[in-house]
């Protein structure tokens, strides 16, 4: 952080200084052109009054001077030509138009030779220049760079701040503290970067806590498998039947679809995360969509005895939702429900409080407690009657949680009072078509 607050200083200080620098230069130009342009006019103004005094008499031309620097309102004097000793280089200066500029400690002034009068010439005194004080102006510049680098430092001093907990957070997130998160502040500079980091951070625990979970539950899962795999072969070695043999042939068979089938579930939800990337968007009206998406599984409810109701919103409902994964998100619920149901599933859409909220329940015997916090989790099945064998993973609603969430949304379960069943509830923002 000692090398932003330096390098900062240096810049600002460096671009004060040269723009300083140059606007000196460009005010004293300006004023040595004043300066230049105001003597042009006091040469001008001794000139007329030369003029004017060459045809005054010597008794009346010390009243007529002073009455001329009356009118001016100028310093103008007689002085005797003996009393002021020039070099000759000099002294012809006096007779040309603007006279002989020189100087003295009281000040600049002007002389000049006035016509029919030698012996006399004519000083005009110039306006004293205020001297300015060096170690004023010392002060006062180190005073303005002074509080620059205060007003620096105050300045950076929360995104200094801001940096030194973000390079600290990231290095316990480097060394396996993956729940290091930047805490939020509404003064900070640089918020973009703080929630990036920060959902950087939530999707790479995310995608290591599933890499766990893949890892943890697939070496325990393949063993089964594999040991009947095992028991299979040593069994078929031992056996002279050959309706034993094609028996045991069968059954590992069997077990290697079901292993192709997990290996295939796993790997589908270890590869779920590129797919957020690659979604493609499209708006459609949600009262016929989940119209349409619940007559597909009218058949296969049907053969269980159940029935899927729709009721759909009184006002027509937009949202943009990629077709192929939000459509199969609602099929692993409405399937879902039906298979717990006892004979109805109901599909409410409703606006409420600027949300889209879509009600999936059903009149099973509903979500133990224990597992409504965590059935979104992958590998928890809802049910002692869904398993493995069966070609269920748990994986079903890992994966519609997961939909929800690309769409914007989120999905909540709890148990409906009215019917005892599951209710699955989705929550998506408003949009605006």
């Amino acid at each position: 952080m000692r090398r932003l607050y330096i390098s900062i200083i240096c810049a600002v200080l460096g671009a004060i200084f040269a723009m300083g620098w140059g606007l000196d230069l460009l005010v004293d130009g300006q004023e040595h052109i004043s300066e230049r342009e105001n003597i042009a006019t006091y040469q001008r103004i001794i000139d007329g009054a030369a003029n004017q005094l060459a045809a005054t008499s010597p008794t009346n031309i010390g009243q007529a001077t002073q009455t001329l620097a009356n009118n001016f309102t100028v310093t103008m004097a007689l002085e005797q030509r003996n009393n002021v000793q020039l070099p000759p280089s000099l002294a012809a200066q006096l007779s040309q138009p603007g006279g002989l500029l020189l100087a003295s400690p009281s000040g600049s002034y002007l002389l000049r030779n006035i016509t029919n009068h030698a012996n006399i010439l004519l000083q005009l005194q110039l306006p004293g220049f205020k001297e300015e004080s060096q170690h004023g102006d010392l002060l006062l510049t180190m005073t303005l760079y002074l509080g620059v680098c205060l007003i620096i430092i105050l300045w950076s001093l929360p995104l200094t701040r801001r940096l030194y907990l973000l390079n600290n957070t990231a290095a316990k997130f480097g060394a396996g503290e993956f729940s290091a998160r930047l805490p939020q502040s509404r003064f900070s500079y640089i918020h973009l970067l703080e929630r990036s980091f920060n959902r950087m951070a939530t999707q790479i625990e995310n995608l290591l806590a599933d890499n766990k979970i893949l890892a943890r539950s697939l070496s325990h899962d393949i063993r089964t498998p594999i040991a009947c795999l095992r028991f299979g072969i040593e069994a078929a070695l031992d056996s002279n039947s050959i309706e034993k043999k094609n028996s045991y042939l069968n059954r590992m068979d069997s077990e290697i679809t079901r292993m192709e089938q997990m290996t295939s579930a796993f790997l589908e939800y270890a590869g779920l995360e590129r797919q957020m990337g690659s979604l493609t968007l499209q708006t459609v009206n949600l009262n016929q969509w989940l119209c349409v998406v619940c007559d597909e599984l009218t058949q296969f409810a049907a053969q269980q005895n159940v029935v899927i109701s729709v009721t759909p919103s009184n006002s027509d409902i937009s949202y943009a939702i990629d077709g192929q994964w939000f459509h199969r998100a609602m099929q692993n619920l409405l399937s879902n429900a039906v298979d717990f149901a006892q004979s109805k599933v109901v599909v409410l859409l409703t606006l409420r409080q600027h949300k889209i909220i879509i009600h999936i329940i059903d009149d099973g015997p509903g979500i133990a407690p224990n597992n409504i916090v965590k059935i979104f989790e992958p590998f928890v099945r809802s049910g002692d009657n869904r398993s493995r064998e069966q070609g269920h993973f748990g994986l079903g609603l890992a994966i519609t949680s997961k939909v929800i969430t690309w769409h914007g949304g989120t999905i909540q379960a709890s148990n409906d009072k009215t019917t005892g069943g599951a209710c699955f509830t989705l929550t998506l923002p408003i949009m605006t078509v």
